[in-house]
């Protein structure tokens, strides 16, 4: 694991050297990388546009037996020419661990915003009914490095006694 994490650190740090057009902002992407969620090691999701503003999510990430979420998000200004495209979001979560599990909804609202021609913020806060209810804001920084592969850190804090979560990983953009 500390092969890819150093992995991903160079990769990124190399990007310095393209100048490619970036695609850290696209909604239609696959990424996977390093988990730090209880005792999970890695995480996999993508996302793809579905229709005009709506956009589907997945996310597994192997915490517990494994975790699952699926989704979608509603752009309220996607493709205006803002500063911020904001979002609202919602879907279910099953959180498996063997003798155990639990199937919820979630929901949630963010924003995206570029900070430069490679890097894209992404900020949410939401709600998810599993693992007896937990609220959580989360930041995530994107770098594109090509204009179909981007480096992708993120950190989010949860509240009700779940553990803070914390990614590393690369994202490649269709």
């Amino acid at each position: 694991m500390k092969k890819f994490v150093l992995s991903t650190a160079l990769i990124a740090s190399g990007s310095l050297f393209f100048s490619a057009a970036s695609n850290a902002d696209s909604v239609n992407y696959i990424s996977g990388g390093f988990n730090d969620f209880y005792n999970s090691d890695f995480y996999v999701e993508g996302s793809t546009s579905i229709a005009d503003n709506w956009v589907g999510e997945v996310q597994f990430t192997d915490m517990g037996d494994y975790s699952l979420r699926a989704g979608a998000k509603y752009f309220l200004d996607m493709g205006a020419d803002r500063q911020f495209d904001t979002f609202l979001k919602g879907g279910v979560s099953h959180y498996d661990f063997g003798n155990s599990d639990d199937t919820s909804a979630y929901a949630g609202i963010g924003a995206m915003t570029k900070l430069s021609q490679q890097t894209t913020a992404i900020v949410d806060a939401g709600y998810d009914w599993g693992l007896d209810g937990f609220a959580s804001v989360g930041a995530r920084l994107r770098y594109a490095f090509t204009d179909r592969f981007s480096a992708d850190a993120g950190f989010r804090g949860n509240f009700n006694s779940i553990d803070n979560e914390v990614h590393l990983g690369v994202t490649y953009s269709f």
